[in-house]
Order: structure tokens, then C-alpha cells, then sequence
């Protein structure tokens, strides 16, 4: 890796992310800062490409474990519910780190216009929707020319779409271009489970027979749970506990509502598998929880965690 491109690439990025969050003049490149290290939080990965320049994250996706720094990046094709914390981060070191967002249809158009692509669908893998690769000079330079480019508002709106195509064309190439190629292919194992996820993401406080999710995919039901289990690390039941319990979190938090409440609304209809379930992802029982972070401030849990509220 060419250390002083990763050097310069800091200091890019330190300019212009004072902020926990900092959304940029390019409506898909989103800058993160970091001082300190943070406790385990759940929040919802989307279908993005996540750098991290200066510090740790580690990610960990039912049992899988993605532990990440400047030597490598991560790409999730699907929204997956994970469990992530910062390890490395200091108010002189801070942790800074950038994501990009893409569609199905930048990625089919790249790989329409380049006939170096295959155009048979690559073999298809037992592999989750998520994983991480080792950065390279050249998309270390493409991503430094980008953030430069938030300096110079003269040339902005005109090359930033230019520079972003680039960088897509370099993860295309990479060791991860054919998780890109499948969320590409309208009619892919990718593309069928995200139509379920979408149904899931916005019905996952009501009471509905999973079956309701093979028939929205489209798949048999035998293929679904196989494919659905392989991209996620995880069973369709699993998956609507973690968004249940995340928003039963964020209820708890920001309307002060009790936990039988919050339970009941996400879609609980036992307050005590509620407890259990939430003991067993957080750590601690809703009360203790709470307890926990009001004792270090509400506030300064949720700029701990910024990237999961805004």
C-alpha cells in the first residue's frame, strides 16, 4: 500500500469531517470521525462500499466476523442487521472512515459498457451478502482525487459522477466484483431475497407467516431459506428479531418508553421472550440497559453511535 496516498487520504477526509457524520456535496459519499472507542451497537449495514482510512470497526453478522482497518474495505450487498463496534480510535488518531452508495443500475450499466467483464453469471457461492477485501493503490488514488474534489466547487458536480464510475469499475475488478455482479441481475438469488429483506424491513412489527416472504422472492421454499440463510448468516425469523429489537431500543431511548410497551409495538406478543431476546443480543436486560446508558448520557451514546440515528 502506498502509504503516503493512505496519508494524504486522512488528512482529505480530516478536513472535512468535523462532525460524528458529515453528508457531502456528492449525495453518495458519506464521511464518519470518530474520537473514541464504542460499545457494541445493532444497526442495519445497506448496500453500500465502507472504507475505513484511520482506525478499527469489527462487525460481527450472526457468526460471522469482519474486523477492518486501513488495509482493507467492505462491501454489503443486502441490508444486514449487525452488531459493530470502533477499536481503534483517540482524539489525537481519531477514526475516520467514508461510504459509498451505488444501484443495481450503476453497476449493470458499467458492466454494459466494458466488454472486459464476463457476461456469464459468475458460480454461485455459499458466501454471505458481506465481505472484505485489500485496498489497492489505485482505488487508494481514485478516492483520494474524489474527497480532493470537495475542495474545488468549480469542478465538483461534473467529475465527482466520472470519479465515482471509476471506482466502481475498480471494485467490479476486484475480489468482490461478483457479489457487484449479482445485485446487478434482475433475476439473481440477490435480487429475489431483497425483495423479501424490503417486505421485512417495513412489516417486521406485524404478525405474518414467514411463508409470505418465499412467495414475495419468488423462489421454492426449499431455495429460500438455503439462499436466504447463505447471504445473511441468518434465518428469516432471526432477521425480524434484530430489526424488532433495534427499534425496541430506539423506542426505549428516544420516547422514554417502557419495555413491555416498546416490546409489544415491534411485535412482541410475550414480554418475557422479549426480555430473553434482548439480553441475548445486547448483553443486558432492557432495564440494566437503559440503566447502562443513561448512566453515560443519552447524547453522548447516540454520538457515540451516530451512524445508526441519523
Amino acid at each position: 500500500m502506498d502509504m503516503s496516498k493512505l496519508t494524504d487520504l486522512q488528512q482529505a477526509i480530516a478536513r472535512h469531517c468535523s462532525q460524528k457524520v458529515n453528508k457531502t456535496a456528492f449525495d453518495f459519499l458519506v464521511l464518519y470521525r470518530t474520537e473514541t472507542v464504542t460499545d457494541p451497537v445493532l444497526v442495519v449495514y445497506e448496500p453500500r462500499i465502507y472504507i475505513v482510512v484511520q482506525g478499527e470497526k469489527i462487525l460481527y453478522l450472526n457468526d460471522y466476523s469482519f474486523t477492518y482497518n486501513e488495509s482493507q474495505y467492505l462491501i454489503s450487498t443486502l441490508d444486514l442487521p449487525v452488531s459493530g463496534r470502533i477499536t481503534r480510535a483517540t482524539t489525537e488518531k481519531p477514526y475516520l472512515a467514508l461510504c459509498i452508495s451505488f444501484s443495481p443500475l450503476e453497476i449493470e450499466h458499467i458492466l454494459k459498457e466494458n466488454s472486459s467483464f464476463h457476461t456469464t453469471p459468475p458460480p454461485r457461492t455459499a458466501r454471505p451478502a458481506m465481505g472484505l477485501s485489500h485496498i489497492t493503490d489505485d482505488l487508494l488514488d481514485n478516492l483520494l482525487r474524489l474527497v480532493q474534489l470537495l475542495d474545488d466547487a468549480n469542478d465538483q458536480s461534473f467529475l465527482a459522477k466520472l470519479y465515482k464510475m471509476e471506482l466502481l469499475y475498480r471494485f467490479l475488478q476486484g475480489e468482490q466484483g461478483h457479489v457487484l455482479y449479482e445485485i446487478s441481475r434482475g433475476q439473481s438469488d440477490v435480487s429475489h431475497i431483497t425483495r423479501a429483506i424490503n417486505y421485512l424491513r417495513h412489516h417486521f412489527q406485524e404478525q405474518f407467516e414467514i411463508s409470505t416472504l418465499v412467495n414475495i422472492a419468488g423462489m421454492s421454499q426449499s431455495n429460500f431459506y438455503k439462499r436466504f440463510g447463505e447471504l445473511t448468516g441468518m434465518t428469516p425469523v432471526q432477521y425480524r428479531m434484530k430489526l424488532r429489537l433495534q427499534e425496541a431500543r430506539r423506542l426505549m431511548l428516544s420516547k422514554n418508553m417502557n419495555a413491555a410497551n416498546a416490546g409489544f409495538l415491534v411485535g412482541y406478543e410475550s414480554p418475557s421472550q422479549f426480555n430473553r431476546d434482548y439480553k441475548r443480543i445486547f448483553g443486558r436486560p432492557p432495564h440494566a440497559d437503559m440503566k447502562h446508558i443513561r448512566t453515560i448520557g443519552v447524547e453522548a451514546y447516540k454520538n457515540q453511535h451516530e451512524d445508526v440515528w441519523f
